[in-house]
């Protein structure tokens, strides 16, 4: 991005991954001259590091604000792909296979869980896995999410807005209150609205100008084994680790959650915590080859509770961080919320609970 060259846009986007996209989808299809940064690659971090569960884990532990937001995504997710294939070619893969949770050392499925489930809508079925218990979640859904980000840069192509990979966010100008425009490593990039969608990095970028969130890196690994197709035709999830199979036979077994600041590489510690847990609870994966290992960095807050909305003394910035293991899961709902932010249209649900405060209340 030439220095020189200013760039014409309504609002920029700071992150590209699953949440960033789908919201510059939204406000470019609303008729907004977009802009999308990213420090790396489009889409290449949580939302592709991740495994594609649209759902929280194990929901029942987390506040009503997370669940809502979480709701409100996973019914729009069929229509969200759906469009995306017809207008790219690009299928997603969202695939309602279900999730079958199964008791084990450490979480346990409470009794009052399917009546829980049910006043939320949710059909949950406890049952029984030779000794052990089981809870199954048939309106959980999968996403491929490296196709899924690929079908959202396609559309944001498609529709004109600017995307620029490795241009890191250096700060912020404003005049009085009012932002002005954002500095990069290339050079300024005049804006008067902006918001931050860079995952575990956007409480680093807004602490620059002392908006200090409750937001830290925790990294997750995954691995990829070579099955078969049909071979396992449901996600299975044991004390937060979790089997999810695709279409064509592969299958993913994930994931750890570590604090190692922003350090992405892999352990041979957690290659054995996941082959472990794989093999225990889908035993004919012991034969299968592990073809690739990988980890990316969640953007941890408390209560996996995101800040969504405006930021304090900068008007025309907001920012949209923060959702830990569910971003994914929550982008759909996230876009929209912004989008009634920016638009000045009623919002889908109360946005109260995620707005930037900070310290923010204990729950």
């Amino acid at each position: 991005m030439p220095a020189e060259t200013p760039v014409q846009t309504d609002v920029l986007l700071i992150g590209g991954g699953a949440i960033g996209l789908v919201s510059a989808i939204k406000l470019a299809e609303a008729g907004l001259r977009v802009t999308v940064l990213d420090q790396g690659h489009i889409g290449r971090e949580a939302s592709w590091a991740g495994g594609g569960i649209l759902s929280p884990l194990y929901p029942w532990h987390y506040p009503p604000a997370l669940l809502r937001l979480a709701l409100h995504s996973m019914q729009r997710y069929f229509s969200l792909t759906s469009t995306l294939l017809e207008q790219t070619g690009i299928d997603p893969e969202w695939i309602p296979s279900g999730l079958l949770i199964l008791e084990g050392e450490h979480e346990k499925i409470p009794n009052d869980v399917p009546a829980w489930g049910a006043a939320w809508g949710l059909d949950w079925r406890p049952g029984l896995a030779g000794e052990t218990q089981t809870l199954w979640c048939p309106e959980v859904a999968q996403v491929r999410n490296p196709r899924l980000l690929a079908a959202m840069a396609a559309r944001c192509r498609q529709l004109g807005i600017v995307l620029y990979e490795n241009t890191a966010v250096t700060g912020f100008r404003k005049q009085g209150e009012r932002l002005q425009g954002i500095e990069t490593i290339t050079g300024f990039i005049p804006a008067e609205r902006a918001i931050v969608t860079a995952g575990a990095w956007s409480g680093k970028i807004l602490g620059e100008i002392g908006i200090h969130l409750d937001i830290i890196p925790v990294r997750g690994q995954m691995l990829l084994l070579q099955g078969k197709p049909g071979a396992l035709n449901t996600m299975l999830m044991r004390d937060n680790h979790y089997l999810i199979p695709r279409r064509d036979g592969l299958i993913l077994a994930g994931s750890t959650s570590e604090l190692a600041g922003f350090d992405k590489s892999t352990t041979d510690e957690a290659r054995n915590e996941l082959v472990d847990f794989a093999t225990q609870v889908y035993p004919d994966l012991e034969s299968l080859p592990i073809l690739k290992q990988w980890s990316g960095l969640r953007p941890g807050s408390q209560d996996s509770i995101p800040y969504i909305g405006p930021v304090p003394g900068w008007e025309g910035l907001f920012v949209a961080a923060g959702h830990f293991r569910y971003g994914l899961t929550n982008a759909p709902a996230t876009a929209d919320i912004l989008a009634s932010l920016l638009m000045k249209t009623p919002p889908p649900l109360d946005i109260n609970p995620y707005a930037v405060l900070t310290p923010r209340p204990a729950h």
